[in-house]
């Protein structure tokens, strides 16, 4: 007699739970991201490649993902597979999130100990989120079947979108009239709801699974990088795939660290105008998210991802415009549509993601995942930077080198589209299958 397994889906509690998780780790990169990166170029006066090399230190830890992917696939705590490592990561990633913006005001005159001081303290921020953000997508991959999935992306995002929303409103509100002081005072309040969402979003989310998590110790014990090794190099889909996350995380994610002072030095904007250039794209994102479940399942994640593309590429057309033609609405236009494309690329790609995946090695694969987007968002925020200074010199002009910036993206976006027309989910979940089985088969017959 056969016995069929029960459908895999999450209640509105747990969905719920796994956004608050979401945007917890949000809120603490959102002011990092905006409003310090702005503070130390504009107002300390550090050069923009220090600024953008200081912001990606966190994804100079991302290949770490890929390991506690699997160490989280193999080594339960108390039955519990993800839960305990997230919290873990949660009270890493705000203890380095306080010191920031500390560590930031003293470089200017503090030297090479500064300096030391502010990469321990991006870094210390950027361990915890690599140990955090991989797990909580792997427990919605855990606990639920593909065709629930694209709906939980979006309501995920939808709260994110929201709460990033409203969160770059109060903060900029909050830092108007400027201090360092206030700036401080903001990151320990921020550092402490996210660790209060963090509670929330943790208690019970996770069952005890004490029969799989012995049976799955014992098989991958001792094997961990040999089988990530197979698992990665002989699925050519996986390669791929990996190389369409990355181009497009970088296309847009290369603004974000220029996107500020461009407004600041092009429009004169303030900090606080600057901040809300946040809400206007998040806003955008929102929009799209909203619809973005619905454009998932009636088009498909691969087609709806081509279309993200091309709208991205629009906005990026209208920042550049809106700097020639020396016209802030068409800039805000720009980041309004800026956000509908990436909130579209999203979607797409993170239904994409969870899909591209299996119940064995699911923290493994979503680790992959989160490690393209960390290079991705991390070399972005190199590339612009460092192509923003480059600009400038080449061009003696500023604005030459936030063009520069802006048209690479464009190209970037572009080339993506062939890579995700080629990648097939069927296949890859085929070529999974067929290591899994001789993995397990090596390991069965090493007892």
């Amino acid at each position: 007699m056969t016995t069929t397994q029960p459908e895999k889906r999450m209640n509105w509690r747990t969905i719920a739970q796994v956004s608050l998780l979401n945007l917890a780790v949000t809120i603490v990169i959102l002011p990092l991201d905006s409003t310090l990166n702005r503070i130390m170029i504009n107002e300390l006066g550090l050069s923009a490649s220090l600024v953008a090399l200081l912001i990606a230190l966190r994804f100079l830890t991302s290949p770490l993902r890929i390991w506690f992917g699997r160490y989280s696939d193999t080594h339960p705590i108390n039955g519990r597979f993800r839960v305990p490592y997230i919290a873990v990561g949660m009270v890493i990633m705000c203890a380095g999130f306080i010191l920031t913006p500390r560590a930031a005001f003293a470089i200017p005159d503090g030297g090479m100990g500064a300096l030391l001081f502010a990469i321990f303290a991006f870094g210390l921020l950027g361990l915890g989120v690599n140990m955090t953000t991989p797990l909580y997508f792997a427990i919605v991959s855990d606990q639920t079947e593909e065709k629930q999935r694209s709906r939980i992306v979006a309501i995920m995002f939808i709260v994110l979108g929201v709460g990033v929303v409203i969160s770059a409103a109060v903060i900029a509100a909050a830092l108007d009239p400027y201090s360092n002081e206030r700036l401080e005072i903001i990151f320990y309040v921020v550092a402490a709801i996210a660790l209060g969402m963090s509670l929330l979003g943790l208690f019970r989310l996770e069952p005890r699974r004490d029969d799989l998590s012995t049976a799955v110790s014992k098989t991958d014990e001792g094997s961990s990088f040999k089988v990530i090794r197979k698992l990665l190099v002989e699925n050519k889909e996986v390669g791929r795939f990996f190389i369409y996350l990355v181009l497009t995380f970088v296309a847009v994610e290369a603004q974000e660290v220029i996107l500020e002072p461009y407004a600041a030095e092009a429009f004169n904007m303030t900090p606080a105008e600057t901040t809300r250039l946040t809400a206007i794209f998040r806003t955008g994102l929102l929009i799209m998210l909203a619809i973005g479940a619905w454009m998932v399942n009636r088009f498909g994640a691969q087609r709806t991802a081509v279309w993200g593309i091309y709208i991205a590429a629009v906005g990026f057309g209208m920042i550049i415009a809106s700097g020639v033609i020396i016209n802030s609405g068409v800039f805000m236009g720009g980041v309004l549509v800026i956000g509908l494309g990436a909130g579209t690329i999203t979607i797409a790609n993170l239904t994409l993601m969870m899909n591209m995946t299996d119940d064995r090695n699911a923290g493994v694969y979503l680790g992959t995942w989160g490690f393209s987007q960390a290079v991705g968002v991390g070399g972005g925020t190199l590339i612009g930077g460092i192509l923003r200074d480059l600009g400038e010199f080449v061009f003696n002009s500023s604005m030459g080198g936030y063009f520069v910036v802006y048209g690479l993206e464009i190209v970037l976006l572009i080339v993506a589209i062939p890579l995700i027309g080629a990648v097939n989910v069927g296949r890859f979940r085929e070529i999974t299958e067929k290591l899994t089985l001789v993995d397990a088969f090596s390991a069965a017959g090493t007892e």
